[in-house]
């Protein structure tokens, strides 16, 4: 298995260039919806060349994006200068316990090593009641199959769909009990997880309970 961090650092152009797509950029915007109510500083975790960031940062304050990749935080400073981005680590993050109202990952948790240490890691720097939202690649292959029969009169995303979802298949993708299960044992209470992205992907919403 080849390194995440690595693999994306040197593909953040062709990243950036296939995801700045409709359908990939209106569910980034779908996740700043979901966001606690007085929400102001949001952690973006994974946060790329700034597609779900940007968005968060028209709804919050301040947004922390967080990334490995030094490529992606370039492409994510082009993107929007407002962010105040972060390299570093998802198993160790460099915030405080409880100093922030939110986290969001958007096609992150799947490519983590440890996937156990990022959803605990998240559960600690969420105040009481803070929220994560998750964007993540969904495994059942039949709703798999749909989304892409419904995405297939737009080319471009077509394309961003098939990476996306072979990509996927090298780390591992998430059925809705696996990763309600994986959350729920780290920390988080889980509040809904609903299908996205066509049906390609899960939403995920939980909280640190108080």
């Amino acid at each position: 298995m080849f390194r995440s961090d690595l693999f994306f650092q040197a593909v953040a152009l062709p990243y950036e260039l296939v995801t700045r797509q409709r359908v990939w950029e209106r569910h980034c915007a779908q996740m700043a919806t979901e966001l606690p109510p007085g929400s102001r500083r949001v952690l973006d975790l994974g946060c790329g060349p700034g597609n779900s960031a940007t968005h968060l940062r028209d709804s919050v304050p301040q947004v922390v994006a967080l990334d490995p990749a030094p490529a992606m935080l370039r492409r994510a400073r082009r993107r929007d200068a407002r962010l105040w981005l972060v390299q570093g680590d998802a198993r160790s993050l460099p915030l405080r316990d409880g100093s922030v109202d939110a986290v969001t990952f958007h096609s992150v948790l799947y490519l983590l090593p440890d996937r156990a240490a990022a959803v605990r890691e998240t559960a600690r720097v969420l105040r009481p009641r803070g929220r994560a939202v998750l964007l993540e690649p969904r495994e059942e292959l039949r709703a798999a199959g749909k989304g892409l029969l419904r995405s297939w009169s737009d080319p471009r995303w077509v394309l961003t769909a098939l990476l996306w979802r072979t990509l996927s298949g090298f780390y591992g993708r998430f059925t809705p009990g696996s990763l309600r299960a994986l959350l729920e044992s780290n920390g988080l209470r889980v509040v809904r997880i609903a299908e996205a992205m066509e049906g390609l992907a899960l939403l995920a919403v939980a909280e640190r309970p108080a």
